[in-house]
């Protein structure tokens, strides 16, 4: 199922930014949640209205029919349970607001394009449970106990990851490919060695967001985020400005590549 709720809502984040001004005009007809993080709904009558802000909540997403948005509250203040719920705030048309609960940390996404939604969590005996809930009312539609194999699981309770791992061809020809596409980056990768400029670098890599330095950064390879490298560098003029790049910097030295979930600002 869907394990990682921090990658889910860094992706939702990322997912969410770029509507912001498109959704700006449909402030009384749709949910979202606005530039300055306030997770708002609409009423018949064409009326915004605040439900709560993204500060609330440790993962928001907005469902596909922009009508409604869910909102996973933290399990507790101490640092393990920052990134668990037990309880999903969904936020209707016309400002009602259903909860959903569950005894251990949850995982969910939305079903049926936000008309129902589906919660993932364990028992207390340690089994996974799948619940199908309705959106409008909280009401359980339909449940069921975690199979031995997942791909045994109804649609509903696939999360977006597990459907799109289930969406990849396999085969020895498609395998080879990959292998084939592996083996050329890494023969790219290695084409970049100490002494080349930050310029040299720009043609195969290009910026990772995260805490970084003129003279330190990761790069991401330009055909796929996941794939990473950590960068030093020595200033080509004026080292005592740690901030700006220059693309004559010279390149100390460059990691071994390695993959890792994407990185946001």
């Amino acid at each position: 199922m869907w394990r990682c709720m921090l990658v889910s809502f860094l992706v939702s984040a990322a997912l969410v930014t770029p509507c912001m001004a498109q959704q700006r005009r449909d402030y009384t007809t749709e949910a979202g949640i606005d530039s300055d993080g306030n997770i708002y709904v609409a009423s018949d009558a064409g009326k915004r209205i605040n439900m709560s802000t993204l500060g609330h909540c440790i993962d928001a997403r907005q469902a596909p029919d922009r009508q409604t948005v869910g909102c996973s509250i933290a399990r507790g203040t101490k640092p393990e349970e920052a990134m668990q719920s037990v309880r999903l705030e969904i936020y209707l048309r016309n400002g009602k607001k259903q909860i959903i609960e569950t005894e251990t940390p949850m995982d969910w996404h939305f079903w049926r394009d936000g008309q129902q939604v589906a919660v993932y969590s364990h028992s207390l005996d340690g089994k996974g449970h799948y619940g199908l809930y309705d959106a409008a009312s909280a009401h359980l539609v339909e449940e069921l106990a975690e199979p031995e194999n997942e791909s045994l699981l109804p649609e509903w309770a696939k999360g977006p990851a597990q459907i799109q791992d289930e969406s990849l061809p396999v085969g020895d020809e498609y395998n080879q490919e990959r292998f084939n596409w592996i083996a050329k980056v890494l023969r790219q990768i290695q084409k970049i060695k100490p002494g080349m400029k930050r310029q040299d670098l720009l043609k195969v890599f290009t910026t990772e967001g995260g805490i970084s330095t003129r003279f330190q950064r990761t790069y991401v390879y330009s055909g796929c985020p996941y794939i990473k490298v950590n960068v030093r560098f020595k200033a080509a003029t004026n080292e005592s400005n740690g901030m700006e790049e220059d693309t004559d910097d010279i390149i100390e030295s460059i990691s071994q590549p390695y993959l890792q979930w994407s990185v946001m600002d």
